[in-house]
This record gives structure tokens, C-alpha cells and sequence, in this order.
């Protein structure tokens, strides 16, 4: 219970910020905080949704991540009330995601039964892939953007839920729409939306992503053993004797 606790202070202070952006988007436009906001909450969600179920390490660094980027917005913002408020709460939270307390609950190694770490990389990618494109945003065309930004943790979902078409999404629909869209984004959030393309398809084309996807599955085989060799239970079951014979 403690350490649900000390892992909801993510979601409390994501929560701040995106009042905060509500309040006064400044200096961000309105669609770019926007997108901003709605990233910090998923990426928040999926975070402590990750280390309370889990207790996955994905999930603790994509917590600290959310908080590092509300250190951003803290940076490019202008101070007031609230932004002392929502400072103050991502500081309790990277306090609370370092107390060993909820250090002590992470996994330390990956989980026998879980993807690969190349698999994991595609959909937390492109789970930050909103955030990243609302701060540099300024500039963009509205549609451009809301397309490129929304649809990547649209696209993380398929994926990670094995829908299908799910795999071609993340390695080709996304990546393709991300580097195709990136001259209506602006120098800034085109070179980025590009960048964040390119690193998805590289990853997503690994041997492990498909592997992951779509797990080899094999044939079962039987070998006939003779009756004799049968555990008696068994030939009880099927009502054959020590011959093989109907009883």
C-alpha cells in the first residue's frame, strides 16, 4: 500500500501540470500544450498503471522520464502560483520514485516470461512521441500535428495488445506518416517527428520485435508407448489392460 502510495505521486503531479497548461498554455500554443498535456497523462498512467501491476523497470523509468519532462515544461514556463504548486509535486514525485521503498519493489531483472527489452522500446517510444512533438510544436500546422502526435500512442496500443495489423503499424504506417508529414511540422517538430520515425522503424524491424509479436509456435508430436510401460492409473482411465485389451 505504501509504495502505491509513493508511485500515485506521478499521477498527482502530471495532473498539476496539465491544469497548469489549461490555465495559461503559454509560452506553448494551444494545440501543441494540447498534445503535451495528453502525453504527460498517458505516459503518467501507464507508468504507475506498470509499477503497481508489475513492478516492471520500464515502468519506473518511464515515470522518472514523465517527471523529467515536467522539469522541461517547469524550465519554459512562466512562474506563478501554479507553477510553484506543480514544481513542488514533481519534486515529492522523483523523491518518491527513488525511495527505496519503491526501488525495493522493481524488478531487478527482466521478467523470464515477458518481450525482450528491443520489444518494449517501440511502444514506450512512441508513448513519448506526443510530449516531445507538443514542446517543440510551436509553428506546426494544427492537423499535422494532432495526426503525427495522437496517433503514436494509438499506434503503441496495437501493438502492445497484439491487434491485428498491429506489427505493420509500428513498422511501417507510423514510421512513414512521421517522416511524411514532417514538412507541414516546422524545422523543429519536423526534424523531430523524422527522428522519432526512423529510431521507431530501426527498432521495430528487429528479429525480437516480430519474434515478440508473433511467438514461434511448434508442432506437438506423439510416441506410442506400449501398454505394459503405462502407468496403471492411465490404463484405468482408458479401460485397457496390461495387453492393451478393452477390459
Amino acid at each position: 500500500m505504501k509504495t502505491a502510495l509513493l508511485v500515485i505521486t506521478t499521477q498527482i503531479a502530471t495532473l498539476a501540470w496539465i491544469v497548469a497548461l489549461m490555465v495559461q498554455p503559454s509560452p506553448l500554443e494551444p494545440v501543441p500544450a494540447l498534445l503535451t498535456g495528453l502525453g504527460l497523462l498517458a505516459m503518467s498512467t501507464v507508468a504507475t498503471v506498470g509499477m503497481i501491476v508489475v513492478h516492471g523497470r520500464w515502468a519506473h523509468r518511464l515515470g522518472l522520464m514523465t517527471m523529467t519532462f515536467t522539469l522541461v515544461l517547469a524550465v519554459i514556463r512562466p512562474i506563478g502560483f501554479i507553477w510553484f504548486v506543480a514544481l513542488a509535486l514533481s519534486t515529492a514525485a522523483i523523491v518518491a520514485l527513488l525511495a527505496p521503498t519503491v526501488i525495493g519493489g522493481i524488478r531487478k531483472l527482466p521478467s523470464a516470461s515477458g518481450p525482450p527489452p528491443r520489444a518494449v522500446a517501440p511502444p514506450l517510444l512512441l508513448l513519448t512521441a506526443p510530449v516531445i512533438l507538443g514542446l517543440v510544436g510551436n509553428g506546426a500546422q494544427p492537423w499535422a500535428l494532432l495526426l503525427v502526435g495522437l496517433s503514436a500512442p494509438s499506434v503503441a496500443l496495437l501493438y502492445s495488445r497484439v491487434v491485428p495489423g498491429g506489427l505493420l503499424a509500428i513498422r511501417l504506417i507510423w514510421p512513414l506518416m512521421a517522416i511524411g508529414l514532417s514538412p507541414w511540422l516546422g524545422w523543429w517538430a519536423g526534424s523531430v517527428s523524422a527522428a522519432l520515425g526512423i529510431a521507431v522503424a530501426v527498432i521495430s524491424w528487429h528479429e525480437s520485435v516480430r519474434a515478440s509479436y508473433h511467438p514461434p509456435q511448434e508442432t506437438g508430436t506423439t510416441f506410442p508407448i506400449p501398454p505394459e510401460l503405462a502407468p496403471t492409473e492411465v490404463l484405468d482411465a482408458a479401460h485397457i489392460d496390461e495387453s492393451g485389451r478393452p477390459r
